[in-house]
């Protein structure tokens, strides 16, 4: 999530409760505590009100916004958490790429999997990232900047990595279309 400062120096958070709905999804799909997102968010928005220096005069910058749920049982293994502490990490961002506000070349290559059914591709956990590692140093090998990830036979457009992804479709016979 980032908070960002508008031409006339309003700060703005972007759909903050569409962060909050995956991340109850993400603490469900974990088996951890549930947690007040509405009042998650107002302590977000309290404190950026409080450190609003931190969130940068610019165009291109922005203040990242991290919450974090994790596991707090003293147990060692994998298993169920019945407690969890909750914490958020904020620190102003720049450009996430060196090219700027410019088109970005992807990587597509569907011997590569992110996500599959019955997984947790759609929540969001660090296990997440790991399998992403190796396919991104390739795809920088190859002058690409993130990896369009695919998944079945008719190797279906499931995500970016770290971007949103619409298709605006010019076909002849049908029109114009947008597709997410």
């Amino acid at each position: 999530m980032k908070a960002y400062r508008g031409v006339d120096n309003k700060i703005r958070l972007f759909r903050p409760e569409k962060n909050m709905e995956r991340m109850r999804r993400t603490a469900q799909r974990a088996a951890l505590p549930d947690f007040d997102a509405e009042e998650l968010i107002k302590i977000i928005c309290d404190q950026i009100s409080l450190d609003q220096e931190w969130v940068p005069y610019s165009t291109t910058s922005s203040l990242y916004i991290r919450p974090t749920l994790i596991g707090t049982d003293p147990t060692l293994g994998v298993g169920f958490s019945p407690s969890a502490k909750l914490f958020v990490i904020t620190g102003p961002v720049g450009q996430y790429y060196s090219t700027g506000f410019h088109p970005v070349r992807l990587l597509a290559d569907p011997q590569y999997v992110r996500a599959f059914p019955g997984g947790v591709g759609a929540f969001k956990m660090g296990c997440n990232y790991a399998p992403t590692i190796l396919v991104g140093k390739e795809a920088a090998e190859r002058n690409c900047q993130q990896v369009l990830w695919l998944y079945g036979e008719e190797e279906e457009v499931t995500e970016v990595g770290t971007m949103n992804i619409f298709v605006y479709w010019r076909n002849e016979e049908a029109g114009i279309h947008l597709i997410f």
